[in-house]
C-alpha cells in the first residue's frame, strides 16, 4: 500500500515510516523540509505545506492511505485546523481510500488553545466523506522528557507540579497502533490509546533524574485554574482503552537517540 505521512521527519513521524517501511509499505513521506541525504533514502519524499497547500495535491497523487501527524502547538489554527481541512479536501478529491488522524487524549476535557484546535481538526475529519480512522493517544515520552530537561536548567532546583498526572506513551508504540489501522480499514474514532502506566509528575521526574544522573531537589510547584486541575485529576490518561508497553524507565535508559 502506498502511504503518505505527514510530518514524516517529527518525533512521531518518524516511528510511523520506519514501521510501515518495515511492514512492506510503499512510504511517501510528507515534510516542509527538502530532503537531506539522512532522510529514509528508500522512502519517497514530497515537500509539501499543510498550512498553505502547497504541495499537497502532487503528494497525494497514488496514494491509498494518509497518516497525518503533521501538527504544531506554536501554530494549531494554520497548522492543525487550516491545514488539516485543506488536506482532507485534497485527500477526498484524490479518491484517497483511508484517512489516519492523530490526536490527543483529553482533548475535550483540557481548555487548552491548542487542545480545542486538535478537537476541530477531528471534527473536520470526522464529518468529512473520506473513509477515516481518528485515534487519540497521551503524551509522547519525549514530551515529558523535554519538560524535565527544560525543568533541570533552573539553578540548585526543579520546580515542577508534581502531582499532575502522566501516562506517557512510546511514539514507537503509537506508531505501531497507527499502522494497524491500516490492515483494520477506517473505523472512525478507535479507542483511547495511552502508556502502560500512570504516573504523578513527581515520580517521572524521580526517574528522569536516576537515568540522566541529576542531583537536585525537587520542589513542588503550585499551579491554579481549570488546566492544571484536569491534570491533577488525570483528564490526560486513558482509563477504558488500549495501551502500549514501552514504560517510561526503560525508555529512558534506551540508547537510541531522542
Amino acid at each position: 500500500m502506498k502511504i503518505l505521512v505527514t510530518g514524516g521527519t517529527g518525533v512521531l513521524g518518524r516511528e510511523v515510516v520506519r514501521a510501515a517501511a518495515q511492514a512492506g509499505h510503499d512510504v511517501r513521506i510528507g515534510s516542509r523540509r527538502p530532503r537531506t541525504g539522512g532522510n529514509a533514502s528508500r522512502c519517497e519524499w514530497a515537500q509539501l505545506d499543510v498550512a498553505t497547500g502547497a504541495g499537497v495535491p502532487a503528494a497525494l497523487a497514488d496514494v491509498a492511505a494518509v497518516i497525518h501527524t503533521a501538527s504544531d502547538p506554536r501554530r494549531p489554527t494554520a497548522i492543525d485546523v487550516h491545514g488539516t481541512k485543506g488536506l482532507v479536501d485534497a485527500a477526498r478529491a484524490a479518491g484517497v481510500g483511508h484517512f489516519v488522524y492523530i490526536s490527543i487524549v483529553g482533548i475535550d476535557r483540557i481548555p487548552l488553545h491548542y487542545y480545542r484546535c486538535k478537537l476541530s481538526a477531528e471534527n473536520i475529519v470526522a464529518t468529512s466523506t473520506v473513509p477515516h480512522s481518528i485515534l487519540r493517544a497521551t503524551q509522547f515520552h519525549t514530551l515529558v522528557n523535554t519538560l524535565l530537561a527544560s525543568a533541570a536548567r533552573v539553578p540548585l532546583l526543579m520546580p515542577l507540579p508534581t502531582d499532575f498526572r502522566v501516562q506517557s506513551v512510546a511514539p514507537a508504540d503509537v506508531a505501531r497502533r497507527l499502522l494497524r489501522c491500516l490492515v483494520e480499514g477506517p473505523r472512525q474514532r478507535l479507542p483511547d490509546f495511552g502508556g502502560p502506566e500512570t504516573l504523578t509528575l513527581g515520580t517521572a521526574a524521580e526517574q528522569w533524574m536516576d537515568a540522566r544522573a541529576v542531583r537536585k531537589r525537587v520542589t513542588h510547584l503550585p499551579v491554579p485554574g481549570k488546566i492544571a486541575a484536569a491534570f491533577r485529576t488525570g483528564e490526560n490518561t486513558v482509563q477504558d482503552g488500549e495501551h502500549g508497553t514501552g514504560r517510561w524507565r526503560d525508555w529512558l535508559l534506551e540508547p537510541a537517540p531522542r
